[in-house]
């Protein structure tokens, strides 16, 4: 036998120690399972997935949500969680085509139409819809569902709003009182493995609840497991921008801003907060249903020099002759051009992977720890609102 430093070398060339570690590595995995046992170096490293919002990407410091971890998205009542949620699972649906999303609606409230909406009549049919009695029973059903292989995205809506079995078998005085949060505590801890385990994104949509103690902290129900499972907590509120439109003689609320901020982040640094324009209402192709990307791009472009603006012209190389009049003869180009929208995507996401004060605007460090205000303003141009607006002036940049 001989020795090469602190390392033995046996007769066949190989590392006594190493080849120990190996069998030993290989009698635990026939045991327990593959998925369960690795050297470190042989971890994966699973690509992320677009939430659909370019600005929310960046604010998650990693290009968008992670797809095997456990990530919360709180807000009030309308500020577009679980439509955030299914936008989401359409670019994992298409990010994962062999696999298969499962929706576990323990509210029994979410309907055919909005899933057709914002995921798609074609993905809806590989996508599972559970409704479980109870959050017990829909631990179980993650479980069987997940641990298959087949899953790749799951939509838990909601935590707040699962009922436990205890609120189900015994009277209300008694089953509320702690029982949410114990029937949460034991899906976070199973989500937290086989999320990891199974490649697969589990995506807990939540409530806030008022700060009664006056700290303006973000509040949200089932317990400290649940926060604890999360590698990704975002707090969703509407912002001050909507728009309306006439229609039948009515004007009627059509879009709105969503500010998303990063409450707890193990991936990047937390507190990060980006907005972004979402439309609920079917305009007749006006305005896109769901996360309007075509604003994020025009905006972003803007804001990171990506398109510069002199006046009321834009410049960039990709455009006809390098620039272009006007903010709408911009906008409907960047409409119909598929290829120019992927370059000023990727063009943009390089810019903002250089950090600096351009990353501050698009998405603006705030305090983690507190509750997102009422008033959060954005220094960037916006197609909706007309923010960062062309000069009179009509010479070229």
């Amino acid at each position: 036998m001989l020795s090469a430093g602190t390392r033995e070398i046996g007769s066949d060339g190989m590392d006594v120690k190493m080849k120990a570690l190996t069998k030993l590595k290989d009698e635990l995995a026939t045991k327990y399972g593959a998925d369960s046992v690795m050297f470190t170096n042989e971890i994966p490293v699973r690509p992320v997935v677009s939430s659909g919002a370019l600005a929310l990407d960046f604010a998650t410091g990693i290009g968008g949500f992670p797809s095997d971890r456990v990530i919360e998205v709180a807000g009030q009542e309308g500020s577009g969680k679980s439509s955030l949620g299914l936008i989401t699972m359409a670019n994992f649906l298409d990010a994962q085509p062999d696999r298969g999303a499962i929706i576990l609606d323990t509210e029994h409230k979410l309907t055919a139409s909005w899933v057709e909406q914002l995921v798609g009549k074609e993905r809806m049919e590989r996508v599972i819809l559970l409704w479980p009695d109870s959050m017990e029973q829909a631990t179980d059903m993650y479980v069987k569902a997940v641990s298959s292989g087949e899953i790749s995205f799951v939509m838990l809506d909601s935590i707040g709003g699962s009922p436990s079995q205890r609120v189900m078998t015994k009277s209300a005085e008694i089953g509320n009182i702690g029982g949410n949060a114990l029937a949460v505590t034991r899906f976070a801890q199973l989500a937290s493995i086989y999320s990891q385990k199974y490649h697969c994104l589990c995506y807990g949509v939540n409530q806030t609840r008022e700060d009664l103690a006056g700290y303006h902290r973000m509040i949200t129900p089932g317990g400290r497991a649940w926060k604890h499972a999360c590698v990704l907590r975002i707090q969703l509120k509407r912002g001050q921008g909507k728009i309306e439109k006439k229609i039948d003689g009515e004007d009627i609320p059509i879009g709105y801003e969503v500010i998303a901020k990063i409450a707890k982040n193990q991936l990047a640094p937390p507190g990060r907060t980006a907005f972004y324009w979402f439309f609920n209402v079917n305009t007749d192709g006006e305005h896109p249903f769901g996360i309007d990307q075509l604003d994020e791009i025009i905006r972003l472009g803007i804001t990171t020099k990506v398109i510069k603006q002199g006046g009321a012209w834009y410049n960039h190389m990709a455009l006809p002759e390098g620039k272009i009049q006007g903010r709408e003869a911009l906008i409907a180009l960047v409409r119909e051009d598929k290829a120019l929208q992927q370059t000023l995507v990727s063009e943009i996401k390089a810019v903002l992977a250089e950090g600096g004060e351009v990353a501050n605007l698009v998405a603006p460090m705030t305090n983690p720890e507190e509750d997102l205000g009422d008033e959060v303003s954005f220094n960037t141009a916006n197609i909706h609102m007309g923010g960062a607006g062309e000069e009179s002036s009509m010479a070229e940049a």
